[in-house]
């Protein structure tokens, strides 16, 4: 009886001193093969095969061994075509709605932040709707992650970070409170409700106001932690503390601009208080992209080209095109000028050694493609350059390249499968993996 004993301990005490590994069970791996894979340099590799687990690239090439443990083994038949996923340097998906038409305050002179337009407290993650096909359909175009925002007005809250995942999106975060939101847009309702900021001028003004009050109530905070309450407390301020990482630098700020003039204005602000802007959407900064690239300042743009002036649609359908008078032309010759230059605005930015790369900025998923089409045809860009566009260059603006925007060993597993290479016109996405996860359409 006492030698069961003693071997019964001497097996525990010997399985306790045994390596951990032996008990460890690693993740499954995934794998999808004989696909052509477009890498963000531009490379290609035909017949080629990715493999990941647990949500991170173990191996992309061609001649590639299957391990033994994949748990799932997706065939393409050399008819797909794999590309880095998208990433929306900030889009407003499933964001509520602002009000249309919002009450008019007591005091128009001072209605309070939320009715001003000032919500910089706001959490775009706190807020996410993500009930539907809204997701889905952005998906849907190749987009797997996405630096999500929400609908506002001057100040309408911190972005955060997710990769997209249907329905469920809310539980895939990848980085909290990217930033701020900025516009130079006035109170909900403008004159009309009598709400003040209403004007681009008393936006500034505003802006100004906010910065001055949070740093004075930082100091304030400062002082009386430092005096052991020898000095009267300060009034707390939950909006203003919540631009505490903005007034030191910490924080960006994403504003949106998209003329020359507001660009303007909102470096007179960056130069006032040392800000850390990012342009989102851009349309008509290239009149200003010698100074963007002189500054360093990244531009999160637009695809959304301007609509053709209808006499060039009619020209494009024609055979024959009848000149018009000497005025008219002269006149044509304007616009397609203006057009021709607003089409090249991304062209223009990069020429600048801008550094670019993309925000959804208000567009319906469906017109992605119908936009980036355009882009290659209209806009001087090649499709390696739009696919950079998309991919490296905004993972690098949202300081996300060390995660994601390559297809690459290390890097997240978050890639779109096309039917065929992505900007031809009947090009649709079939699959997507985001963060390793498998979603088919």
């Amino acid at each position: 009886m006492k030698m069961i004993y003693y071997l019964s301990v001497a097996l525990v005490i010997s399985c306790l001193s045994l390596p951990e590994s032996i008990f460890a069970q690693s993740p499954p791996a995934y794998a999808l093969e004989n696909v052509t894979i477009h890498k963000s340099d531009g490379s290609v590799i035909d017949s080629g095969t990715i493999i990941w687990r647990d949500g991170i690239i173990e191996s992309v090439g061609s001649d590639i061994e299957i391990p033994f443990d994949a748990y799932s083994v997706i065939d393409g038949g050399d008819s797909l075509h794999v590309y880095p996923g998208f990433i929306d340097g900030l889009g407003t998906w499933g964001s509520p709605e602002p009000p249309e038409r919002p009450e008019q305050p007591d005091d128009p002179g001072n209605p309070g932040y939320d009715r001003a337009g000032i919500q910089p407290d706001r959490s775009a993650g706190d807020h996410l709707d993500a009930s539907g096909n809204t997701f889905t359909d952005v998906m849907k175009t190749g987009i797997t992650s996405a630096n999500l925002g929400l609908k506002g007005f001057m100040l309408a809250g911190q972005p955060d970070l997710y990769f997209l995942n249907g329905e469920g999106t809310p539980d895939h975060l990848l980085k909290e409170s990217t930033g701020y939101q900025f516009a130079l847009e006035g109170a909900a309702g403008g004159w009309l409700s009598r709400a003040y900021p209403s004007t681009t001028m008393g936006v500034m003004a505003q802006f100004r106001q906010l910065m001055y009050d949070a740093t004075a109530l930082q100091d304030h905070i400062q002082y009386f932690a430092d005096a052991d309450g020898t000095i009267q407390p300060p009034k707390r301020d939950g909006v203003l503390e919540s631009l505490f990482p903005l007034i030191n630098g910490d924080a960006h700020l994403y504003a949106s601009v998209d003329s020359p003039e507001g660009f303007e204005r909102v470096m007179i602000l960056n130069n006032e208080f040392g800000l850390n802007v990012i342009i989102i959407s851009g349309k008509s900064v290239h009149y200003k992209a010698d100074e963007l690239g002189e500054m360093g300042i990244p531009v999160l743009a637009s695809i959304e080209l301007p609509e053709k002036p209808d006499w060039m649609k009619e020209d494009e359908d024609s055979d024959t095109n009848e000149p018009g008078s000497e005025e008219e032309e002269r006149y044509r010759e304007r616009q397609a000028e203006a057009y021709k230059a607003a089409a090249e605005n991304i062209r223009t930015l990069l020429d600048e050694e801008v550094s670019v790369g993309f925000a959804s900025a208000g567009l319906d998923a469906d017109k992605l493609h119908e936009h980036l089409r355009a882009l290659k045809e209209e806009g001087g860009l090649s499709e390696d350059e739009i696919l950079q566009l998309l991919t490296v260059n905004t993972a690098e603006i949202l300081e996300i390249s060390e995660t994601l925007g390559q297809l690459d060993i290390g890097f997240n597993a978050s890639f779109a499968v096309f039917n065929s290479p992505f900007l031809e016109e009947e090009s649709a996405v079939k699959m997507v993996i985001s963060n390793g996860e498998v979603h088919e359409f």
